[in-house]
């Protein structure tokens, strides 16, 4: 029996992360770092994905199963689109329909100024976790190292449940070129699964980013094969920055402008989104006004 085997058997089943839990990531993510772990995990997932990758510019990611598709994605595509200058969006379909399939592809044929692509995922890695939820929410994050292998100069990975309110590029300067990676700290949180929050991730096409990205993905891989029962998409973010500033001289992250996401329907925020399961009638509202506008104009 190895390390983190030990740690599964003494860790009670509960769907929050447990001190001995918490004590397996930070375990994970040290063999990950250091290059010795969870690249096995990873090209499971990696082999698995089937579809067409952008293989330049700035694109924005987001994943989605086939209700949150129809809830969400297609008017976040629209929302995109309605801004009329060219953009890259990617969405990864998890386990998706024939008929989301088919549905997506009606969807590109719509599109005046969206570069919709699309990959497919299976779900091979959340066939034997609890919460299929888990593995939603990590999907998009185990996808991106891929992106930016295939030439992504600048990826912003976002919750699906969003609309886009102006374009977030403009609040990126040469500050982020110069980082690994852009997250939304919440360093006061006491919890750590609370001190990253995942509604926004930027990466760019730098070694040391897409070093980041790898290190999440693979992170994330290995952690799915211990059948986690609370999301693990914030706290092995927070983990990863905490390990990697000390490793590596050239690491450093830097805070998402304020204006990227907006969770009270800023004028000025780049994204408008859900804040919590309570607000989606408000989300709903908001967004149907800001569609409607913009087709009137």
């Amino acid at each position: 029996m190895n390390f983190e085997q030990a740690i599964i058997r003494k860790s009670p089943p509960r769907k929050k992360h447990s001190a001995l839990f918490r004590l397996l990531l930070r375990h994970i993510v040290r063999g990950v770092v250091a290059g010795k772990q969870g690249e096995k995990e990873h090209s499971l997932f990696s082999k698995s994905i089937s579809g067409d990758f952008p293989s330049s510019g700035n694109v924005i990611l987001a994943a989605c199963n086939d209700d949150y598709f129809r809830r969400f994605a297609i008017d976040l595509v629209r929302s995109v689109d309605s801004h009329g200058v060219p953009q890259k969006l990617h969405l990864h379909l998890l386990e998706p329909s024939q008929a989301v399939l088919e549905e997506v592809a009606q969807l590109q044929t719509t599109l005046g100024h969206v570069q919709l692509t699309t990959t497919i995922d299976p779900c091979v890695l959340a066939e034997t976790i609890p919460y299929r939820t888990v593995y939603y929410t990590a999907a998009r994050f185990l996808l991106a190292p891929m992106l930016l292998r295939e030439g992504v100069d600048r990826l912003l990975i976002i919750d699906v449940d969003a609309v886009m309110n102006k374009s977030p590029w403009q609040f990126f300067g040469n500050q982020a070129a110069l980082r690994s990676g852009g997250f939304i700290f919440r360093r006061e949180k006491r919890k750590h699964w609370y001190r990253v929050l995942a509604s926004a991730v930027f990466l760019n096409s730098s070694v040391g980013s897409v070093r980041l990205a790898e290190s999440l993905a693979c992170s994330l891989a290995r952690t799915l094969k211990y059948k986690p029962r609370y999301h693990i998409d914030q706290i092995l973010p927070y983990y990863i920055c905490e390990l990697a500033k000390h490793r590596f001289w050239d690491f450093a992250t830097f805070d998402i402008p304020k204006e990227i996401m907006g969770y009270s329907y800023e004028s000025e925020a780049a994204f408008w989104t859900v804040k919590g399961k309570s607000n989606i009638d408000q989300f709903l509202t908001e967004r149907h006004k800001l569609l409607s506008s913009r087709e009137a104009s």
